[in-house]
């Protein structure tokens, strides 16, 4: 017989010690948990003139509520339990967001075409990711005026030529060796055509993705204050790709998830789990392959640090080869294992001035014993009372051996939606499935739109409770701060992985101090 279990869902925390499930309704009714020690932002903007103006406008609107309604088959209907309407900025947050910015960035429009229209792509990407970085970056010389948060806005153009899969040359397999063989000293008999891949040699490892790069360049410039990068048609609520515009609860939705992405990166939590067990810490493994391919099991290692509270870091590790012999998914080396766990230990007594007393390490595939033996070396290092414990978490949408889906009669009843979220089939003390989709009674819909898939998950190491092991993973699917929504697929550990790795190998060996979270969403 299944032992079938349904997990409470989890409350948050809003002012005053207010709680609400859904972080729309303890906005709404509440205010965020942490308050913004002053009472308006300080933005700085670069962008081009045009994009200045439809800046302004987006932030005159989100000063005014946006009314939740839909319309289907021409008809207006309110869809306000399924996607809330938006309060307004000032009404909600308690601050000021100006639509004149204290500092203007100007970017010139021919330019950007300009660059737009060279072929090869990493060096159109490079040159526009510096046309735009390099105006913050001056600016911390040249401007008395303190940022609280840059909006780079980017104009659609730029976000179709400079993302992955854009079209254009890329860096060839037969140019790579060329510029190896140039690096080692064996020049051509063309000082231009050296000169050449001198050049490509320094964008050879850069990535063309612009959000990525951007984000790697200032962090590695070292730029204090974090980004927004925003793309014209988002401020006009319009699609980026179909530039159709959106319904009215689609433009609340996109008012809810900006303005909770730009509270967050003004160092304010919206909202904190309730009822969370103390001096408990989560990290989530991240491996990126680095851009240069010619080892293709070389890649970057870092993690994810969340404490009980969510506040998050980020821990770059080794570059190594961690790709697995039997190619299945990526492992640490004892060495790696050790530094990053140091890493999050050290980061975690300085915050905190103590150790945690359970460390959860979730990952993608089973922790092997040369790992296990690296991450137990640091917390021996550090002389940790710390129950560390290694989580498998697999999403079943790309598992196929681990495919699960469960149906319910819907015969008689009022909804015909599939299973809850929070539901849980326990396999055995270590392992089982949860529902982080499904249906939500709070919306009256779901969170998904086909036959809800779950998350597969195993206490692979350790001796944690696999019932305590789900209502943390469940707890932290609501702490995505870079949305507005009831709760992700995925928790807060895994879910920004991908993102987070494409930042961190976005460029060549950088390495940068600045952990926070807020930097990389």
């Amino acid at each position: 017989m299944m032992n079938l279990k349904q997990i409470k869902e989890p409350v948050l925390t809003f002012a005053n010690g207010q709680t609400a499930e859904d972080p729309r309704d303890g906005l709404m009714l509440f205010g965020p948990n942490e308050q913004f020690e002053r009472n308006s932002i300080k933005a700085g903007v670069v962008a081009t003139k045009d994009g200045l103006e439809k800046y302004k406008a987006f932030v005159r609107r989100l000063q005014s509520p946006i009314f939740s309604k839909k319309v289907m088959y021409g008809k207006e209907y309110d869809n306000e339990v399924q996607r809330p309407s938006y309060t307004g900025f000032e009404a909600t947050f308690g601050i000021e967001w100006n639509e004149d910015p204290v500092l203007n960035k100007f970017l010139d429009s021919s330019t950007i075409e300009n660059i737009l229209a060279i072929d090869r792509k990493p060096e159109r990407t490079r040159k526009l990711v510096d046309y735009y970085a390099n105006k913050i970056i001056e600016s911390r010389g040249k401007d008395d005026k303190q940022i609280d948060l840059w909006f780079v806005i980017v104009p659609r153009s730029v976000y179709m030529e400079c993302r992955y899969n854009s079209k254009g040359k890329d860096i060839s397999s037969k140019e790579k060796k060329q510029i190896n063989l140039l690096m080692q000293g064996q020049a051509s008999l063309f000082e231009d055509f050296d000169e050449e891949l001198l050049a490509l040699e320094k964008l050879k490892n850069d990535s063309t993705d612009f959000h990525n790069l951007i984000k790697a360049e200032l962090l590695k410039n070292k730029i204090q204050s974090p980004i927004q990068v925003i793309v014209e048609p988002t401020l006009e609520f319009k699609d980026k790709l179909l530039l159709k515009e959106l319904g009215d609860d689609m433009k609340a939705h996109l008012a809810w998830t900006q303005s909770v992405g730009v509270y967050y990166k003004l160092g304010n939590k919206p909202w904190v789990l309730n009822d969370v067990r103390k001096d408990v810490c989560y990290l989530g493994l991240i491996f990126k392959r680095v851009p240069d391919k010619s080892n293709k099991r070389s890649v970057c290692s870092a993690a994810q640090m969340f404490l009980e509270d969510g506040d998050g870091s980020i821990f770059r590790g080794n570059i190594g080869l961690f790709k697995s012999e039997d190619s299945v998914g990526y492992h640490l080396d004892e060495e790696s294992a050790e530094k990053l766990l140091d890493m999050a230990l050290t980061d975690y007594f300085e915050s905190q001035g103590n150790y945690p007393k359970e460390l959860f390490i979730h990952g993608r595939v089973q922790f092997n014993n040369e790992e296990w033996t690296g991450f137990l070396n640091a917390i021996a290092k550090h002389d940790a009372n710390t129950q560390l414990n290694g989580i498998l978490i697999k999403d079943t949408r790309s598992d196929d051996r681990r495919k699960l889906k469960l149906f319910k009669e819907t015969f008689g009843q009022k909804n015909n939606y599939g299973v809850m979220r929070g539901l849980s089939w326990i396999i055995d003390d270590e392992s089982g499935y949860l529902f982080t989709r499904g249906f939500i009674p709070r919306l009256g819909s779901t969170n998904h739109l086909e036959t809800a898939n779950p998350l597969y998950i195993e206490v692979n190491k350790g001796s944690a409770s696999i019932e305590t092991v789900m209502q943390d993973v469940l707890a932290l699917t609501k702490l995505n701060y870079n949305a507005c929504i009831y709760g992700d697929g995925l928790p807060v550990t895994l879910r920004f992985s991908d993102l987070i790795g494409n930042i961190l190998t976005a460029t060549k060996n950088w390495e940068s101090e600045m952990r926070q979270f807020k930097y990389y969403i």
